[in-house]
Parts: C-alpha cells; structure tokens; sequence
C-alpha cells in the first residue's frame, strides 16, 4: 500500500510539473521592460549631450560655472528622477545601479567645474563622450528587458 501511494505521489508530482512547463510558466530575475522608463534616459541623454554641446560653443575663457549652475541642477534633477524611477521598480538592482553610476559622474563633473571655474576642450569631449557610453549602456539594459517573442 505505501509503495503505491509513493507511486501516486511521483506521478501526480511529474504531472504537476509536466502542466507548468506546458503552460509557459516562467521565473521573471528582472524588472519588465518600461517604455517611459527608456523614454525617459533618452531625453537625458539629450539634455546632457545639450549641455556640452553649449559649453564646448562657448569659448574655453567663457566657461565659468555661474553660467552653467542653472543647467547643471536642471539635468540632475532630471537624473535624480530616473534613479528613483528604477528604484522603485522590483527587480531593477542593476539599471538602479547604472542610472545612480550616470548621477554620480554628473555631480563629479559639476563639482570639478564649481572648484576649477573652467572647462577645457579636452575634458569636455572626454566628458561628453563617457556620458553618450553611460546612457548607451542603460538604454541597452532597459531594451534587453522587452520580451523577444
């Protein structure tokens, strides 16, 4: 009699089994693709891309920081938006991460700017160019996250 229960038992769990991976039943390790979430790093990207854009038109002895505060603070609160957008998302640790990497860099850059009182070319290129790697990579990590079908 156990032998046949154990039996039953096996089987029943096989079936169980056997109906949730029919069923397309799936373990989901990452956040959902968002569109505005995408949407979102884009138009960042634009902003920052718009700013050294403006500041490598200005002239090297023209670039003080009082010029460009307002707009440093415009785009990290525009950053400072999407990091807590992907915190808030379940299962988001690594575009947290990415975004909060992107945030960091921009305080960084604004704080040299702040202390120095300049920006030079090659700096402002080098800059630009790791932000357009930076967002790169984030848009890539939220693209990744649409289902393929």
């Amino acid at each position: 009699m156990k032998r046949n229960v154990s039996k039953n038992s096996a089987i029943l769990c096989l079936l169980v089994l056997l109906t949730l991976f029919m069923s397309g039943c799936s373990l989901q390790l990452v956040a959902p693709f968002d569109a505005r979430t995408e949407e979102q790093i884009f138009n960042d990207a634009r902003l920052v891309d718009q700013f050294y854009g403006e500041l490598q038109e200005t002239p090297e002895q023209g670039r003080s920081y009082q010029l460009f505060g307002p707009k440093y603070r415009e785009i990290e609160v525009e950053l400072r938006s999407l990091v807590l957008r992907n915190k808030v998302r379940k299962l988001n640790e690594d575009s947290t991460e990415i975004s909060q990497k992107i945030l960091d860099q921009w305080g960084k850059c604004k704080e040299r700017h702040k202390k120095l009182d300049a920006y030079k070319d090659a700096v402002a290129e080098l800059d630009r160019d790791r932000f357009r790697r930076m967002f790169e990579y984030a848009a890539r990590a939220e693209g990744a996250k649409i289902p393929a079908d």
